[in-house]
């Protein structure tokens, strides 16, 4: 749905980046399996590709909001340390 602004409706946005977000924790360690790359570096590389682009205003300011931004990296942790803690037992290649 477009809205009276003439960009799409952001909620169709979020889901469409939740998509995005999901098909490629599913599918891209499948394609980096012969590859010195993992999934943290590819998303990090696209996070910096997405704001370095001129037409993205959006610029995450954390100092304006520092609850948010604490609540965030506590869950952004968590999740690393869960992927890590999944990954102990499995052999060194």
């Amino acid at each position: 749905m477009i809205a009276a602004s003439g960009l799409p409706d952001p909620y169709i946005l979020i889901l469409t980046g939740f998509g995005l977000l999901t098909a490629l924790v599913v599918w891209l360690p499948l394609a980096l399996r012969k590859l010195p790359l993992s999934l943290p570096i590819v998303c990090i590389a696209l996070g910096a590709a997405l704001f370095s682009l001129p037409q993205v205003t959006l610029r995450p300011l954390p100092l304006l909001y520092p609850e948010i931004t604490e609540r965030f990296t506590e869950f952004v942790v968590i999740i690393a340390l869960m992927g890590a803690g999944l990954k102990i037992d499995r052999v060194f290649r």
